[in-house]
């Protein structure tokens, strides 16, 4: 690129990665505690170590470039953090010691990374002892079903382009459990079902509503979103009708030079 001979095009991918709580596991029970491990997650620090500037922050379970995406969570705030883990009953004497797990092959070699950022992100508080844990995937689905793991990491590729497919899956009462979060809210029900209901698409109605549930989720913390995947294409100068699709389909009819 720099020789001037090619060219780089670079836009939002759909693949994100977040963090997920069994919400009915002590004390991942109580939201503040699961407030504090959200303010206290550093996403800079992760895209710039794990992903090599290859992802983008990402502060709401819908990805940027969608349709009702909002920044509904926070940037990294310690101060915050250490007053939410105080309030819960935490101090330099009395850690919340917890184990955070990961699994090593399924997303690549870039999941340690980001569970080693990630540990000293959260022991930066001095409140928070971190356990690093692991296994492979086979297993961690099943630990996942039986809701054996209180604190792990996850990624999402989605089925279909639509804010209902990085929502429904992980905050809805019906299918939460399937993947370990265990999280139930007649309020994010509601929500959900009206986002799936309305009668139209890309209508004002179902703009709020998904404003709404990222609002939601971020003050009930379920899963915190950490970063979001980018696509990248390398051509030739002088090939023009490159379309960046967010569901990883290369339109060559649209290649001209």
């Amino acid at each position: 690129e720099a020789a001037g001979e090619l060219q780089v095009i670079e836009g939002p991918g759909a693949q994100i990665r977040y963090l997920c709580f069994n919400v009915t596991t002590p004390p991942f029970d109580q939201k503040e505690v699961r407030q504090a491990i959200a303010a206290a997650s550093d996403r800079d620090a992760i895209v710039t170590t794990a992903f090599q500037g290859t992802h983008a922050p990402l502060f709401s379970m819908v990805p940027m470039g969608m349709w009702s995406h909002k920044d509904s969570f926070g940037e990294r705030d310690l101060d915050k953090a250490k007053e939410l883990l105080t309030g819960a009953g935490y101090s330099e004497d009395n850690k919340l010691v917890m184990d955070l797990w990961w699994t090593p092959t399924h997303y690549g070699p870039t999941e340690a990374d980001v569970a080693t950022v990630l540990k000293d992100n959260l022991e930066e508080t001095g409140l928070i002892e971190v356990n690093l844990q692991n296994t492979e995937w086979a297993t961690y689905k099943e630990y996942m079903n039986a809701g054996s793991m209180p604190v792990f990491l996850l990624g999402w590729y989605p089925d279909y382009l639509d804010p209902d497919n990085y929502t429904w899956s992980f905050a809805h009462s019906s299918a939460a459990d399937d993947i370990g979060i265990f999280y139930a809210s007649d309020e994010m029900d509601a929500l959900l079902e009206a986002g799936q209901t309305a009668a139209e698409l890309r209508g004002d109605d179902r703009l709020k509503t998904y404003e709404d549930v990222q609002d939601l989720w971020a003050e009930d913390v379920p899963t915190v979103p950490y970063t979001q995947g980018s696509l990248l294409v390398v051509a030739q100068q002088g090939v023009e009708g490159i379309v960046l699709d967010p569901n990883m389909l290369f339109h060559y009819f649209l290649l001209a030079k």
